[in-house]
């Protein structure tokens, strides 16, 4: 595997998967060439046959594994006769990204990373299905066993049914030629088609359910593969007629936003998306997308709200798609690093370097998009592209300046992570609306302090000295507080202040409407400060959070609301967004000494000088700095 540039341009061989450094470079600066995209996607086609050809290798040695189905050596076996008459065929099935998902998770149980209740047999019969979808697209003779589960039967990019069944997991038999193949079941049978003749079912069974496209894009809408979901086997979740001209509606007016305002983007996305997974609508300012580096080319997407919106999504996802495939092709970060949880802007939860890389690669195409957005947007819809340009510019610059002074990144990877920085550097100096910066700056504080008073534990021992030293009317002692990172599996949804300020920018009616009947309705955990904040009163945001603090001193919503509140410009709000762990904790060790509570602005004044001092075990991993922290603008993987 390359691993210096010098390396990456010089390799050659037969069947070997070059890039040149002006390939590479190209991808780090943000270029977006569909040639490049097009190779990088050869190429993992490459790594989906090399996984193919190694879960056979296993297999063979381990026969029982297929259970009741017909030796792996026979699903082979037709593989490669269809592909001699009829190589697209073949190609159709297996260079689907979900093929990548399977395999990557076989492999994974076959060499004990992994276990599931669903048999094992079960699972290998999926080469067994895709040899049995070749073989219908081709019109060739088959008769193969497959598996189905409670009845279902899915032949990979034909589509699926659902047959009467007895027992939870069966064999179905895929029997027939050309235009006369029938999946047999054990209490039912369904006439197979390609998906031309809107499936008809047969006199005495049931239907089936051919793969949907969205032709006028050029993707697949899958809905019943069972690994289309990132790290999940799921059965299907049909969608009738009507659900499929929606997304095909939603799909066309995205990919048009891409093609008028993001020409290059677009090409690159053509190139790069072959499937998309439609899943339900998502709150307002909470889209959801996912891609898997074993699935690329596929896009779990949620209903995008308009046609921004689900163009950002795929700016989002395009880049975990090229990033996902450039790391099959050499190491970025150090295999050998211990995987040490890092902290990453756009995420509630702490990361491993992998993590932190793609979300800095994914979040650059976010900020790329919104930088030309707001030239072609109006009114508020430029507001809110404003925002999140001045969010991410930020968040981005930020996570990739550590990552390239503390990540654990090959020589390779510091040259990408550099070109990212060195383009984003470049982006600092744009002006945006005064109104778009001060709510950028606060939604970045405010979640830099949510991640750390969710997951920083400070040192019991200091704690306690601290607690004493206030209960005994003596000074804060301007020494070091070590902190461990102890991560919050509860600490989830943290950008209610941030979903807040996108409304208030996006839609002021819409946001007063939820002001009046409570902004917690709209986001859990939001209140009447949050809205005060957002809009600029300060003041009756302060008096709203310590009203909140008074009835549950525990709540630490509140207690970083009233940070933002106070500001950074005073001793109080310096330190309660800078250690909020810290506040928090000493104020709690206060009252188990049996004291009265202390007021939290007083005791955050107070704690200032310990505050400043570094603490001994907040390494790279832990946001430090008011500048480094941004919120989440969309739930995106």
């Amino acid at each position: 595997m390359p691993s210096t540039p010098a390396e990456v341009a010089t390799t050659s061989g037969i069947g070997i998967h070059r890039l040149t450094v002006r390939d590479f470079d190209a991808l780090a600066l943000g270029v977006i060439d569909p040639d490049v995209v097009g190779r990088l996607l050869e190429a993992e086609i490459s790594f989906r046959r090399l996984a193919l050809r190694a879960i056979l290798d296993a297999l063979r040695e381990r026969p029982a594994a297929t259970g009741p189905l017909a030796p792996v050596d026979q699903a082979w076996d037709l593989l490669v006769e269809v592909e001699q008459r009829d190589s697209a065929a073949v190609r159709a099935v297996i260079d689907r990204p979900f093929t990548g998902a399977w395999a990557a998770r076989l492999l994974r149980r076959l060499r004990g990373r992994l276990h599931h209740d669903i048999p094992l047999w079960a699972e290998v019969g999926y080469l067994h299905a895709m040899a049995a979808a070749a073989a219908v697209r081709a019109g060739e003779p088959v008769e193969l066993a497959v598996p189905a589960r409670r009845g279902v039967v899915h032949l990979p990019s034909l589509g699926h049914s659902h047959l009467p069944f007895w027992e939870i997991w069966e064999t179905a038999v895929v029997r027939g030629a050309g235009g006369g193949v029938e999946v047999i079941g054990s209490a039912g049978r369904v006439r197979v088609n390609r998906g031309d003749d809107g499936g008809t079912p047969t006199r005495d069974v049931t239907v089936w359910h051919p793969t949907w496209a969205a032709r006028s894009v050029g993707v697949v809408i899958e809905d019943a593969d069972p690994y289309r979901l990132v790290g999940q086997v799921v059965p299907p979740v049909r969608l009738n007629g009507a659900d499929v001209a929606l997304w095909e509606g939603h799909l066309a007016d995205t990919w048009q936003v891409l093609r008028d305002g993001h020409p290059q983007l677009a090409a690159g996305v053509d190139a790069a998306v072959s499937a998309v997974v439609p899943l339900p609508a998502a709150q307002r300012f909470r889209s959801f997308s996912a891609t898997s580096g074993d699935a690329v080319g596929g896009v779990e997407l949620t209903e995008p709200p308009d046609p921004v919106d689900g163009a950002a999504t795929l700016a989002h996802e395009f880049r975990h798609t090229v990033l996902s495939a450039l790391l099959h092709l050499c190491d970025l970060v150090d295999p050998q690093a211990p995987p040490v949880l890092r902290y990453a802007p756009w995420r509630d939860d702490p990361r491993p370097p992998h993590g932190v890389l793609h979300g800095i690669y994914a979040f650059f195409g976010v900020t790329e998009f919104w930088r030309r957005q707001r030239r072609l947007a109006v009114g508020a819809d430029a507001m809110l592209a404003h925002f999140e340009f001045a969010l991410w510019r930020q968040a981005v610059l930020d996570t990739a300046t550590e990552m390239l002074r503390t990540g654990p990144l090959t020589t390779l990877g510091q040259r990408f992570v550099t070109g990212i920085r060195t383009t984003v550097q470049g982006w600092q100096s744009e002006p945006v609306p005064v109104e778009t910066r001060r709510l950028a700056e606060l939604a970045t504080a405010d979640a830099r302090a949510l991640w750390r008073i969710h997951h920083l534990e400070p040192d019991p021992a200091a704690v306690e000295r601290l607690a004493e030293a206030w209960s005994a009317g003596g000074a804060a002692v301007p020494a070091p507080v070590p902190t461990r990172l102890v991560p919050d599996p509860g600490a989830r949804v943290l950008d209610a202040r941030a979903s807040l300020a996108r409304l208030w920018l996006a839609d002021r009616d819409a946001f007063r409407r939820a002001e009046r009947a409570g902004p917690g309705r709209e986001y859990r955990g939001a209140s009447a400060a949050d809205c005060a904040l957002v809009v600029g009163d300060r003041a009756r945001a302060r008096r709203g959070y310590e009203a909140e603090l008074e009835r549950g001193g525990g709540d630490r919503r509140a207690l970083v609301g009233l940070g933002l509140a106070i500001g950074a410009g005073e001793p109080a709000g310096r330190t309660l967004l800078r250690r909020p762990e810290l506040v928090r904790a000493v104020a709690t060790a206060v009252a188990d000494r049996g004291g009265e509570a202390p007021a939290l602005p007083a005791l955050a004044a107070w704690l200032l000088p310990a505050s400043l001092q570094p603490a001994a075990s907040d390494g790279p991993n832990v946001p430090d700095s008011p500048g480094q922290r941004s919120a989440r603008g969309m739930a995106l993987q």
